[in-house]
């Protein structure tokens, strides 16, 4: 179930990307938007900005009531990222914009993705996109699936986004290609790697049958490819307004977003991205409420 969405704003054009898209889901799942503006009172004119935020944030949130949706708006003191991540804890989706000019843009980003328990969709976006009316894609979800412990903490999170917004899925498992140190193909393989196009498929069929045991459509794609970003191929061709998939998140993000096959696949496509990460055992997310200044 998605009842609430937190949408974290930092005053600019490009962050309504992600607004747009967190209004969307709104409308379809029935659930309220907590909108939320983060000042850092140790920076110069923090009053000033507080005052800007809260009025910026009272117009977002009239205009999303008056499109019958229910809105709580929060202008809170403190870290951004520890904040965010305190909010994030009471809702069931956090989304986010990839691309903007003020703290969502490099350290803050970097520390919410590292440190999230919670989902979290970023949305990719550019100056292009600030005029941008079509409506965000979220028919159908792309679930990255690899055959390791963590890839499926991210299916129990995606059953739920499917069913709210009424979307179909595809589950996706890439295969690397088989090529000897020139890149040249190899025919075959033996031993108990001998067949991986069919190891792939029943891995994801087995999967498949958990989705649709919740009434939720769904279709399996096994895709060779040769790099973790080319994921963004099968996701074009299958029509998907979405990719899910599970992150580590354990490394220093020098690149901005979280390392590895999501990192990859955040660099290389346009498409929102939903992201979970499993949190180390015992590992404390945030850190204490900041000062509430208005909501």
């Amino acid at each position: 179930m998605v009842s609430k969405i937190l949408a974290p704003l930092d005053q600019t054009e490009i962050a309504e990307a992600g607004l747009r898209w967190a209004e969307h889901a709104a409308r379809r799942c029935g659930a309220a938007v907590h909108l939320l503006a983060v000042v850092d009172p140790s920076e110069p004119d923090a009053g000033a900005r507080t005052k800007d935020a809260e009025a910026y944030l009272q117009s977002r949130r009239d205009q999303l009531k008056n499109n019958g949706l229910t809105v709580k708006m929060e202008v809170a003191a403190g870290e951004p990222a520890a904040t965010i991540l305190d909010r994030a804890e009471s809702a069931d989706l956090t989304v986010v914009s990839s691309g903007t000019v003020r703290w969502l843009i490099s350290a803050v980003l970097d520390r919410v993705l590292e440190r999230m328990t919670r989902p979290l969709v970023v949305v990719r976006a550019s100056q292009n996109d600030t005029n941008d009316t079509q409506l965000p894609a979220m028919d159908r979800i792309l679930v990255a699936l690899d055959q390791v412990d963590y890839s499926s903490d991210i299916i129990p999170i995606v059953q739920d986004l499917a069913k709210a917004l009424s979307a179909s899925v595809t589950l996706c498992h890439c295969v690397a290609p088989n090529v000897d140190e020139f890149g040249r193909a190899v025919p075959g393989l033996t031993g108990r790697t001998a067949d991986p196009i069919g190891q792939a498929e029943l891995f994801i069929s087995r999967i498949a049958e958990q989705f649709e045991s919740e009434g939720i459509k769904t279709e399996t794609v096994v895709a060779i490819v040769d790099a973790p970003g080319q994921i963004v191929r099968p996701a074009q061709r299958t029509g998907a307004g979405l990719i899910a998939l599970t992150t580590r998140g354990r490394d220093h993000l020098d690149s901005r977003l979280v390392g590895g096959t999501a990192n990859a696949i955040l660099h290389s496509t346009r498409l929102p991205c939903l992201l979970t990460r499993r949190a180390p055992v015992g590992a404390r997310v945030g850190g204490s409420r900041p000062g509430l200044i208005a909501h």
